[in-house]
């Protein structure tokens, strides 16, 4: 059960409700409960900085962080105090359009918290995400695990996420409400069944790598993003899996990933940030009509970077999204 308390708080931090890109008045009274951007924020310590990863917002032309030192009270600080007393790196002067962020220059062995708010052009920017910490370290944490995802089935749901160079396992969790809680047993795999769900119930998940010594208390990773899903007696498909971009040539790109039994059509989600999801990118749908073991789509974009996820979709409904993958276009202006 090592840090699985300490992770039950940090969800608590992660699992935001808020507006979106309303106005901030940065006020703290306490008959009126604060408002937070909805978004996740999240903090992978490294030496002497910390790496700021958050999922894109649509509506958002581009970001601000906010971060301060601890001031010894080891307490979340508030809106008012983070900003009043804090370090803005502003996004509109500075270019920052999407994760990841690194802010550097920082003390080794000392806590930081750090917020985030979004900003469209002419207008104010949004509420902040609620402050999260990070400790950098001369030996820093493992980064947590990328391409999190949560598949639904009949009374279960299957996690899956990318490798974590250096860790010796990992571990997910599951929550409800904190009177409703569980986690994986140790596993070196990069995946997990939890089983004995409740159909119709929203359980939200998340994982974490672990270091090889479990005396150390550094050494495991932060958290990865979450990812809610509802387990049902009709689930829709799993996620597609193997995507991958074949060919790149004037800005055509074609794109491939297992084809699925079952599957009525394939959605191709692009956006121009890291972090794309079903509600943030610009959607092609594709009808299952190939016969092959792969699926593949063509597209034209111009120059830049483009990040890529692909779904299933049936009759049951949508498929959590697949790995993202990405392509930099520079031959087509």
């Amino acid at each position: 059960m090592k840090k699985f308390l300490s992770y039950l708080l940090l969800m608590s931090l992660l699992v935001i409700f808020a507006t979106s890109c309303s106005n901030n008045n940065n006020t703290d009274n306490a008959s009126e409960p604060e408002t937070y951007l909805t978004n996740q924020l999240r903090a992978d310590a490294g030496s002497n900085q910390v790496t700021l990863e958050w999922k894109e917002m649509p509506a958002a032309d581009t970001y601000n962080i906010y971060y301060m030192e601890d001031d010894g009270s080891k307490t979340q600080p508030t809106t008012a105090k983070i900003t009043s007393q804090g370090t803005k790196i502003d996004g509109v002067t500075k270019g920052i359009t999407s994760a990841p962020y690194t802010v550097t220059g920082l003390k080794n062995g000392t806590t930081y918290w750090f917020a985030l708010s979004a900003k469209k052009a002419g207008q104010n920017e949004s509420d902040l995400t609620k402050a999260i910490y990070a400790i950098p370290q001369d030996s820093p944490p493992l980064p947590a695990p990328e391409n999190f995802r949560a598949n639904a089935g009949d009374g279960e749901v299957t996690v899956t996420w990318d490798a974590v160079t250096g860790a010796a396992g990992y571990m997910a969790y599951y929550y409800t409400s904190f009177a409703m809680y569980g986690k994986s047993p140790e596993t070196t795999n990069n995946s997990y069944t939890f089983t004995g769900l409740t159909n119709g119930q929203t359980y939200v998940f998340w994982v974490q790598a672990l270091d090889s010594d479990d005396n150390t208390a550094t050494g495991d990773s932060s958290a990865s993003f979450v990812y809610t899903v509802i387990p049902s007696i009709n689930p829709p498909p799993s996620a597609p899996t193997n995507p991958d971009i074949i060919d790149n040539h004037n800005g055509h790109i074609t794109i491939e990933w297992d084809t699925m039994s079952g599957v009525t059509s394939y959605n191709i989600y692009i956006a121009t940030a890291k972090g794309v999801t079903k509600l943030t990118g610009n959607v092609t749908n594709v009808v299952n009509e190939a016969a092959t073991l792969k699926q593949a789509a063509e597209t034209t974009l111009t120059n830049g970077t483009y990040y890529i996820v692909v779904t299933a979709v049936n009759a049951n409904g949508e498929s959590a999204e697949s790995k993202e993958v990405s392509i930099e276009i520079t031959d087509n202006p």
